[in-house]
Formats: structure tokens, sequence, C-alpha cells
């Protein structure tokens, strides 16, 4: 999740934790993974699948999903999308080992459902870390389609996942920038449910999961309790509000 600010200032103040830049690793030549660690962070209590933290920086906050917490070696990775804009991004593309930050967090998980039959992810690189925490959370005999739109085949990178029930299918949007979205709503319009009972899951551009909510909700009859959806950003704007979830569409 990346580039989201802190609108509620009434929300409880999660715990706070002093880290370092231990490693840095340009997974694509959009993606960089950032390895933190500090003492403080025996104190973090990682609750689950695309939980969130906050990246705390000197005039803003950003709300990220960590890929990774190993307790034993007190270390949390995040993972940034290179984009040029935000204070996330571009602190992400200067950052250097020994470089001190603050987070603040966990927040809330999503709850996998080990009694669904399949689940449908899709996201946008952006959603990549809730995708792969959802993917590795899930039971080895759920089936499993992730759709993940990236700008183009340089950004497809290799992805864990449990289970050899789970198909993942790149879906590329070109260099335009206006295009956000517009590859993986045509994916879930295209693809046919499996039978069972299932999951889905989107988290993209705000616009974009707004198109897609609507299409399964009101074209496809989807239960509404079986879907979650997130707008991890906004084309156009650098401070898009948390907690977008696109609970206006009916």
């Amino acid at each position: 999740m990346a580039d989201q600010p802190v609108t509620d200032a009434a929300r409880p103040r999660k715990p706070r934790f002093a880290v370092r830049v231990k490693r840095i690793r340009r997974l694509t030549p959009r993606m960089v993974r950032v390895t933190f660690t500090g003492e403080e962070l025996s104190g973090f209590a990682w609750n689950g699948p695309a939980a969130h933290i906050k990246l705390i920086f000197e005039a803003s906050m950003r709300t990220y999903t960590p890929r990774r917490f190993d307790a034993a070696e007190r270390e949390l990775d995040v993972e940034f999308v290179i984009h040029g804009e935000g204070p996330a991004s571009a602190w992400a593309e200067r950052a250097e080992v020994g470089q001190s930050l603050m987070i603040a967090g966990p927040g809330r998980s999503y709850a996998v459902d080990a009694e669904a039959d399949w689940y449908v992810l899709a996201g946008d690189d952006t959603a990549i870390p809730a995708i792969c925490t959802i993917l590795e959370a899930l039971p080895p005999s759920v089936k499993a389609l992730a759709l993940i739109e990236v700008a183009d085949s340089a950004e497809e990178h290799s992805l864990e996942t449990r289970t050899a029930n789970t198909e993942i299918r790149w879906l590329q949007r070109g260099a335009d920038a206006r295009r956000a979205g517009r590859e993986l709503e045509a994916a879930v319009r295209r693809m046919e449910l499996p039978p069972g009972t299932g999951r889905i899951y989107v988290a993209c551009e705000a616009d974009a999961m707004r198109r897609i909510r609507r299409h399964l909700v009101t074209e496809r009859a989807f239960p509404r309790d079986r879907l979650v959806t997130r707008g991890y950003w906004r084309l156009g704007e650098t401070d898009h509000p948390d907690r977008d979830y696109g609970e206006d569409i009916s």
C-alpha cells in the first residue's frame, strides 16, 4: 500500500518504533524493497496478511503494507513503488543503509476465510505486498487467482506462494498513467468465477477500484460481505485519504 496520508486525528495512536535501514534491494526498475531493523521491533506485533503500518516522515505519514516481518531477526520489509511523486517515493529513491525512520502500527489485517473454496486477488503494483501476504496465508487447498497490473514486463517478478493452486496473471497497462486500472478492470470483467463460495480482494487506483466494485456488486451480484475493496491512491493526487474502501458504491 502506498502514499496514503493520515487524515483522522481522532484515531487511536498506534505503537511507534525507531528503525534504521538494514538492506535495500531493487526488485524491478520501479519497485524497491527496504529492510528495516531496530531493537524496538522486538515489540512489533505482526497481526496477519495485508496489515498496514505508517511511515513517519518529517511533515507527513504514509500508509504501507509490510511485505515480511521476522521477529527473531527484528527485520521488517517494506516495498516501495518509485513513481516520482510524494514523500515516500522520494525517500525510497534516496534511501541509504543506516538511515533512520519512525514507523507506527500495525493496523488491522485481512481476515482469511479458511472455509472459502477460492480467492480472487486483484490489484496494481502498489497492492503486490498485500496480495503476496494474503496468498501466503491461504490454506494449501484453496484455489487462488491473482490479477496484477503493472506498467510493463520489466515490473513482473517472482512471487512466493504456498500452493500449486495459485495462478498469477500479469497485466501491462503501458507508460500512460491515465490508463491506471484499465487492464485490471478488463481482466475482472472477463474472468469466470469458479463454482463454490469465494472471496474477492481488490486494491488499486481509487476510481478503478470503484468501477470494479460496481461491476462485481451490481452486474455480477457478488455478495458484499465476501468482497473487500481498497483505493490505495488516486490519479492526480498526492494525498489521497486513508481508508478509501469504496463504500459509497451501492
